[in-house]
């Protein structure tokens, strides 16, 4: 049997034989990879933990205060401008003794108001202001009491003049006022213009009418125009404001008709 002649490989073939193997060689490789990665699986991120929010507290409200050091002034000291004197409520020290300012004989706030209000009397055409009585000692106010008692007996004299330690005229801080045209007597006073003009523009300059008409149940006194009482700018303000005439209601005091 004819049995056909082995040829030898070229060298051509040899070199397509390896691009062959060569090829399947970089696609099997290629393929190993693509199965690792797709098996692997991609580590997952470990997540980080949230910060928890703190919330801000809300700032505690302070309250509204006056400023450091201030007080209302008291109306139980003596030398209080605002100190209510009354038959309730005598001062203390019995024998209180103010400061008197130096040419007028009361105490020193009070006699500058005195002046702030004289001038604006002589302003308002009103006539010339004068001080009939003012700052009153212990004993002073002993011997004035006790003269009202034999003059018109202990009753009458009660709504007339305060015993001695219950007086405001010992605080220096009352004055009884009248004019000069009319002798610098208290007495026909609160028929004159000028009485009219202070009782309604003596809170402007820190007097109230301390014993106001139609008051007598609750002070305890009469009637008398001509008794006026330094108790500051602000407090104689509030009064007004308040339509308030007397210190035992501003205050919320009992009446002081008796002792």
């Amino acid at each position: 049997m004819f049995q056909p002649k082995r040829q030898k490989p070229t060298r051509e073939d040899n070199r397509r034989l390896a691009g062959i193997i060569s090829a399947f060689l970089a696609v099997l490789l290629a393929t190993s990879t693509i199965s690792a990665l797709a098996e692997t699986p991609s580590p997952i991120p470990t997540p980080t933990s949230t910060p928890s929010i703190t919330a801000t507290p809300s700032p505690t409200p302070t309250a509204i205060t006056d400023p450091p050091g201030f007080t209302e002034p008291s109306i139980d000291a003596a030398d209080s401008l605002w100190v209510v004197v009354n038959k309730k409520r005598p001062l203390n020290p019995i024998k209180y003794k103010p400061v008197l300012d130096k040419s007028l004989n009361l105490s020193k706030p009070a006699a500058d108001g005195f002046r702030a209000l004289k001038a604006a009397v002589s302003k308002a055409k009103m006539g010339t202001l004068c001080l009939n009585s003012g700052y009153r000692s212990y004993a002073t106010q002993s011997y004035t009491y006790n003269l009202q008692v034999t003059r018109y007996g202990k009753k009458v004299a009660e709504n007339l003049a305060a015993h001695p330690g219950y007086s405001e005229h010992q605080t220096g801080l009352a004055a009884d006022v009248s004019t000069t045209a009319l002798g610098c007597r208290i007495t026909n006073f609160g028929k004159s213009a000028t009485s009219n003009w202070i009782a309604k523009n003596a809170w402007q300059y820190g007097f109230i009418v301390r014993y106001p008409n139609g008051e007598t149940a609750t002070t305890g006194y009469q009637y008398e125009p001509w008794h006026l009482r330094f108790v500051g700018i602000e407090l104689a303000t509030r009064m007004h404001d308040q339509k308030i005439t007397v210190l035992e209601k501003y205050f919320k005091l009992p009446a002081a008709t008796t002792y």
